[in-house]
């Protein structure tokens, strides 16, 4: 019995006995008998810790991201390796392999027509929390949320600032009118 645990009958690389006919190489360091053919394969002994062991090293894999090699760099256009963390033709770094789209890189740009639709919400929300101003604010607020209506349903926040508004415009409408009402009760009674 071998040091590597295998009979001495059999060949280290392959693991099958080597038959008395078969051609053999026997390893000049370590003494272990191997088939020709895989003496040849393996170009060297495959005893482990053996001086004239062959070091076998991996074949560098290629990198993918699910099975793609090549990924666009987002800034300039530029087919580039998927392993690649910054673009050689302009230099955009990435944190990572995986494909990016230009968002990703630069983020979202500012929408000017939510933009715009926000500052005239928040100016209805101001004229409505002002008394004097509520009843103008609540017959401008509702044509314009009337003529905007599909627009500003994509903003549903804005659509809630809106309709907040009108409800403000309308519980200082109705407190208006009952006191009003209060009032000129009160004052028919003293008459």
């Amino acid at each position: 019995m071998s040091t590597t645990g295998l009979p001495e009958t059999a060949c280290p690389y392959c693991l099958c006995a080597i038959a008395p006919g078969d051609a053999t190489v026997v390893c000049p360091a370590c003494n272990f008998a191997h088939h020709r053919e895989c003496w040849d394969t393996l170009g060297g002994c495959a005893v482990e810790g053996c001086s004239k062991m062959v070091e076998v090293k991996k074949a560098e894999m290629e990198s993918t991201y699910w099975g793609a090699t090549e990924k666009v760099c987002p800034m300039c256009a530029e087919k580039i390796p998927v392993s690649a963390l910054q673009c050689p033709a302009c230099k955009a770094s990435f944190t990572d392999m995986r494909p990016v789209a230009r968002e990703d890189v630069l983020g979202k740009g500012e929408d000017p027509e939510f933009k715009q639709y926000q500052k005239q919400a928040i100016w209805l929300l101001v004229f409505s929390l002002i008394g004097c101003t509520s009843p103008l604010a609540l017959l401008l607020g509702w044509l314009w949320y009337a003529r905007h209506r599909q627009q500003i349903q994509r903003y549903p926040t804005t659509r809630a600032l809106v309709l907040v508004s009108l409800g403000i415009c309308i519980v200082y409408l109705v407190m208006a009118a009952i006191g009003s009402l209060v009032y000129t009760i009160g004052h028919q009674d003293i008459g």
